[in-house]
Formats: C-alpha cells, structure tokens, sequence
C-alpha cells in the first residue's frame, strides 16, 4: 500500500511480530498493543485497518464512537463497546478498529450537560484497552481526524502509544494507490499520468474514480482503458487573474503580519487553478514553523490571531472589503481566530475573567457562547483590536506588501527569507522584523 509511510512499516513490524508470537518465539507482552492513526477524511485509515488485518492474517473487528453510541444511553454504550472488544478476544489473533476516536473527548473538559456521559465513556473504553489478561492477541487500531482532541490516558504507554499521521498522498503516493485499485490493469506511466492529473486528492476519493471508471468499462462491455479513468478526474480549472490577485493579498498579509511579528515563515504560496470537486481545497497558505519550547503566554496568542485576520486585514487594506472565503464557516480564519480568543478568555484564564471551562472545542464553544453572555463581547473587542493590529503592520509595509504580492501572482509560493529580506528593505527604521517567534 502506497502513501501511509511510518504506519506502513509499523504494520509490517506487526505482521512479523505477531507471526513470532504464533510460533512462540516471543511473549504477546512484546507485541505492540496498538497506535493511533489520524489524518484528514479520505487518507485511507479504514483501508489501513483492512489492510494490515489481511498482511497479519487476522480477523478484523470494526467499530466505532457512533456506532456504539446508537445502542441508546450509556448502559446500551458501554454495553456495546464492551461486545466489540468480547468479539475481538473471541476472534484473536484479531485487530479491533476503533473509528472516530476524536469524538470521545477530554475527561478535563467539564462544565457541560454531556461531561458525565463523556467521562463514564472513557473510562470504560481504558478498562477495555487495559484489560485484565492484558487482551491478549487483540490489537487495537484507533482511528480519527483530531488527535489533539483525544484524552491523555488514552494514547499513554501500553495502550494506543504509537502515533502515526497519515497526509493527503505525494505524487508517488498517489500512483501507487491507483496501481494498488487497478490491479495491475493499464501501465506504470498511466498510473503516473492519472497521479499527476489527481493532486491534492486523497486515497479515498481516488478509490472512488477508479470504481466509476470500471463501472464505466462495464457499461460499454469492453476492458477498461485510461481514457475510463480520465473521464472521472475531477478537472482542473484556471482560476481568473482578478481571483489569483486577490488570493495573493490575502496570503501576503498572513505571512507579512506573522513575519513582523517574529514567527517563522517558511514560504508562502498560492494556487492558479481549482479543481471541479465538493472537497474543500486550499488556494493558498503561509507557512510557519512553530517553536514548541517557546512560551504560550497571552501576547503570544493575541499575535497568533492578528496573524490569522491578517488575511482578512490585507483584503481590506489593498481592496476595499474583505469576501466570506475568509470569514465562513469553521475552519475560515475568521472562525479560527474566534475559538482562540475564547480560549484566552475562558479556558487559559488570559481575559477578564480567570476561572476556565477547560479546553475549547466547537462543541464546548457553543456551549459557552450560550451560558455567557458576556464573553461575545469580549471576544468581539479581541477580534476587532488584533485586526486594526494587523492593519496596521500592513500599512506600515505597504510597498513591501504590494511589491511581494506581485511577486507571488507570477511565481505562485515565495520562501520566508525572500519576504524576510524585502520587509527588511523597505521597513521603517526602528521597526526591525524579529526574528526566531514561537
């Protein structure tokens, strides 16, 4: 299998390991007892669980948070975790995939109507990875799309201890999946073709083409051919030059604001075509490396919002208005600069008020947003101060800013030492660009 890396090679160590155990050549305290998988929707984390069960020569038990939770109340839950993990003993040497484990949640986030629900669910699901015979010949696979989400204990030693990140496939990835799907139908230069013409997509979607592209083959009753395959990529279109320019500023603006600011800009870069499909793609990013020893104090999360408005800023400073492609729905910068102020109000006790609910996701926000009146307000005075904030470094690097903005239209991505080296040429003196941000 193409495309899973890391968790490629910790699946064949798996296969070799539980082949010794097998035979008796070693201990099943010397076998892995399980890893987390995370990744966007599509990367292939269900295909993995197969996969890996059919190289192990397993049984695979599948499950899920929703799955479970569809029995009814907590006692119909537990019941029904605890019937998935009974059939994976049943069936060991077995691998029991756990989908969505994101959704269990931290036992630390309290202060809702679901927290008791919630802790009572992670608890058992620890007293089933535990296990008193240690579930011997049981591997459990555990699947989401936010890690950060998962409670500690969960991914502690002897439990889900391996973590492994599966990314959207690279362009031999991506071969290797449509070799992987076509069994060995049509050439190795067409799947390189096919991988060239699908960037961006994931395994899943790519899966799909390949089985509309045979049903495709069917209906005309002959064998299938590339022009099958071609049929179902989605196209890519050339964005109009007015659009590309407007994606620039934006990008522009992140990455100016971030770099006066001190973060690591490691490039900046935007798209010139789209492609025709219902996922969300990104036209453009800027790129920081993030320092993990440097202090999260709260002048360190107000610079992180200005950053994240700067492309709204930028929008508004250069064009007059800014559009909703950065202000919608969640996962817009609007959206994302929002759930960190109301963190630094009301879970790292940085706002008016110290007392904290905990850490804050989409559900807890909500939650709070309806309990606290006042805390709209105050995130709204975050929100409105860090963008005239970044407005203001805008302006003050106007030239710098249209000149990199150019640059980027005709080049599509920029390193971070290029706009470092323009905004130190056009910069106001003494206003330095720091250097080295968290």
């Amino acid at each position: 299998m193409a495309g899973y890396g890391d968790a490629k090679d910790w699946g064949l160590d798996l296969a070799r390991d539980i082949a010794d155990w097998r035979t008796g050549s070693i201990s099943w305290e010397e076998v892995d007892k399980g890893i987390l998988l995370s990744g966007p929707p599509g990367v292939g984390k269900t295909i993995f669980s197969r996969a890996l069960a059919a190289t192990c020569g397993v049984e695979l038990v599948v499950a899920s948070y929703a799955k479970w939770q569809a029995r009814g109340h907590l006692g119909d839950f537990l019941k029904a975790m605890l019937a998935s993990f009974a059939e994976a003993k049943k069936k060991a040497p077995s691998i029991l995939f756990i989908d969505e484990l994101d959704a269990f949640g931290e036992r630390t986030a309290g202060g809702t109507d679901n927290s008791s629900y919630d802790v009572k669910a992670i608890n058992g699901l620890l007293e089933q990875l535990d296990g008193l015979d240690g579930r011997e010949g049981v591997v459990v696979v555990g699947a989401c799309n936010h890690p950060e989400w998962i409670d500690a204990a969960i991914t502690r030693p002897g439990r889900l201890d391996r973590h492994v990140r599966i990314p959207v496939p690279d362009l031999e990835a991506r071969a290797g999946i449509f070799r992987m799907h076509l069994r060995g139908a049509l050439s190795d230069g067409e799947h390189m073709a096919f991988a060239e013409a699908t960037e961006g997509m994931t395994g899943a979607a790519i899966e799909q083409i390949v089985r509309e592209a045979r049903r495709t083959a069917r209906k005309r009753r002959q064998q299938l051919s590339a022009e099958d395959v071609f049929r179902h990529v989605p196209p890519m279109v050339v964005m109009p030059p007015q659009v590309v320019r407007v994606n620039a500023i934006h990008e522009v603006g992140h990455a100016v604001v971030g770099a006066v600011l001190g973060m690591n800009l490691e490039k900046v870069s935007i798209s010139k075509t789209l492609r025709l499909a219902p996922q969300h793609q990104s036209v453009g990013r800027a790129v920081f490396k993030r320092n993990p020893w440097a202090r999260r104090t709260k002048e360190h999360y107000l610079d992180i919002i200005a950053m994240t408005v700067a492309g709204m800023a930028a929008e508004q400073l250069f064009l007059g208005c800014w559009d909703d492609g950065a202000s919608g729905g969640a996962g817009s910068d609007l959206h994302e600069a929002t759930m960190t102020a109301i963190a630094l109000e009301r879970s790292f006790g940085m706002g008016q008020k110290l007392a904290s609910y905990g850490p804050i996701d989409d559900k807890i926000a909500s939650d709070i947003k309806s309990l606290d009146a006042a805390l709209m307000a105050q995130v709204d005075a975050i929100l409105r101060k860090q963008l005239e904030r970044a407005m203001t470094i805008l302006e003050r690097h106007r030239d710098a800013c249209v000149r990199l903005a150019a640059e980027l239209v005709e080049r599509g991505e920029l390193p971070g030492r290029e706009v470092l080296d323009a905004l130190d040429e056009g910069g106001e003196q003494g206003n330095p660009v720091v250097r080295g941000y968290g």
